[in-house]
């Protein structure tokens, strides 16, 4: 299933954007953003998610980038609404622009997904977003893998393909282009582990959802 989430931006901009290693549930310090409260909302649903356990939004919003604080995110894409289409995905992409959410629950059960700064929309096969970007596991266990900053292989669409993370030819997260098949490794730009089950997984449930500024919103 394919979640794509939309958001009305209503805060001040503050630039904290800043490169790091993963960052466990459990042993999470206390983060830049943390000094920046009077900024700070969780993530606002619009709708509920088959994924998002309670706490995961309010947990995920501590890492999003400080231009997304207190928007709303609307659901516009999900296999479990649209049927299995990544041409369908990309295009609702398109459409809505601005940064989006993926989440994934493969047949082991396990939830993980990634962080896009960038719409799904770039033509060329090659690599685009920024150190925005990152991945994390929601379930058995919460991880979020920032970027380290050691290249810039943010996002990609390859052949109807979606690819995060990557570097000597291994990418960190990587979806068919049926969106019913992936795998998932340890790569540089994000120095994540293997977000599923195993490395090469099947799809149970794909989510994705989009956020757009308040001067261009656009609701699927």
């Amino acid at each position: 299933m394919s979640w794509l989430w939309s958001s009305k931006q209503k805060r001040k901009k503050v630039d904290v954007t800043k490169a790091g290693s993963p960052v466990s549930e459990a042993v999470q310090k206390p983060s830049l953003l943390d000094l920046f409260d009077e900024y700070h909302e969780d993530i606002e649903l619009i709708e509920d998610s088959r994924l998002f356990g309670p706490e995961d939004p309010k947990k995920l919003s501590k890492f999003l980038p400080a231009r997304l604080y207190g928007c709303k995110w609307k659901l516009v894409y999900s296999t479990f609404i649209h049927g299995i289409s990544s041409s369908t995905l990309l295009r609702s992409s398109r459409e809505c622009g601005g940064s989006s959410f993926l989440i994934i629950k493969d047949y082991m059960g396990h939830v993980f997904g990634a962080f896009a700064s960038h719409p799904w929309s770039n033509p060329e096969p090659k690599f685009y977003g920024n150190g925005e970007c990152f991945l994390f596991s929601l379930h058995p266990d919460f991880t979020v893998y920032k970027w380290t900053s050691k290249n810039c292989y943010c996002q990609m669409i390859e052949n109807n393909r979606i690819i995060m993370g990557g570097g000597s030819g291994i990418f960190g997260l990587w979806l068919d282009e049926d969106l019913l098949s992936g795998s998932t490794q340890p790569c540089e730009t994000f120095d994540n582990e293997v977000l599923s089950a195993e490395s090469h997984f099947k799809v149970s449930v794909w989510n994705c959802g989009h956020s757009t500024n308040e001067t261009d919103t656009k609701y699927l």
